[in-house]
């Protein structure tokens, strides 16, 4: 097995050197963690893809050439009641995932629900789309009022919900602890916090408790991709099994056959998590 780069825009390729037999060994125990990794955060990248629509429509509205073309209000209500769901589908399934696993362990369990409890305290825009959550699934629509303003220079959108109703309406603000005095939350920069909490704090925490090992896997990835595009950077690193071999075919045209293995380079991007450096 060989050490490789790939440019796929140029179908350029270079084979740098075999691959030691400790490279191997490693390469050997971090496939199977990968793959589960992969199979089970890609919930993360599917929220992510969610928040790009509420994002894109939100970018439509902002555009001078926006034509209405249904009503506003629903399309916005649509987006967000699919986001809120989704991220509340991933939470429900760490949850049940991580009572399953350590359910023996009384402290572990704890961790869980001291960590959910951290966020909150930091953000209070998570701890209030954990509760507002439930109010759109169960009691109304979450938006309130929704403004898109055109003027010569600039368009402008608001996006808000009325605490005032929202309390009235429900009880449940545990962990917001929301009251009548918070008045109109915007909610653009709320679910933006909220999103950004998700994929840097929340699936950070997922990886570590229930993939510890993938740390040192993508620490000897991301090493191997750096050499393998120290001289072209826009390839990316890859595995071969063997030397790509040169066939001569009729009227002297050659093809490559090249068995290769797209292996991880930046794992964590690729798991659809953001590191964020202390």
């Amino acid at each position: 097995m060989n050490l490789g780069s790939l440019n796929t825009q140029t179908n350029h390729y270079d084979v740098i050197r075999e691959l030691t037999p400790d490279e191997l060994s490693k390469h050997t125990e971090f496939t199977p963690v990968c793959v589960e990794a992969r199979n089970r955060l890609t919930l993360f990248r599917l929220l992510d893809r969610n928040y790009q629509d509420w994002k894109a429509y939100l970018r439509k509205l902002l555009s001078a050439e926006f034509r209405e073309d249904g009503d506003i209000s629903d399309e916005l209500n649509r987006l967000l009641l699919n986001y809120l769901t989704f991220a509340y589908s991933i939470q429900e399934h760490f949850e049940v995932s991580f009572r399953q696993r350590f359910k023996k362990d009384a402290t572990k369990l704890k961790e869980y629900e001291d960590f959910l409890n951290r966020v909150c305290s930091a953000s209070w825009p998570f701890a209030f789309i954990l509760d507002f959550r439930g109010y759109v699934q169960h009691v109304g629509l979450g938006i309130g009022r929704n403004n898109r303003n055109v003027n010569d220079d600039s368009v402008t959108i608001e996006i808000t919900a009325d605490a005032k109703q929202l309390v009235a309406d429900s009880r449940q603000w545990k962990r917001s602890a929301l009251t009548e005095a918070k008045g109109e939350i915007e909610l653009i920069p709320v679910i933006k916090e909220f999103h950004i909490q998700m994929i840097q704090s929340y699936a950070v925490y997922v990886a570590k408790v229930f993939f510890p090992e993938l740390k040192d896997a993508a620490e000897f990835y991301q090493t191997l991709t750096v050499e393998a595009k120290a001289k072209d950077p826009l390839s990316r690193m890859v595995f071969f099994d063997g030397t790509p071999k040169v066939e001569e075919k009729e009227g002297g045209k050659k093809s490559i056959n090249l068995n290769l293995a797209f292996v991880p380079n930046d794992l964590f991007q690729e798991l659809g998590i953001k590191i964020t450096k202390a």
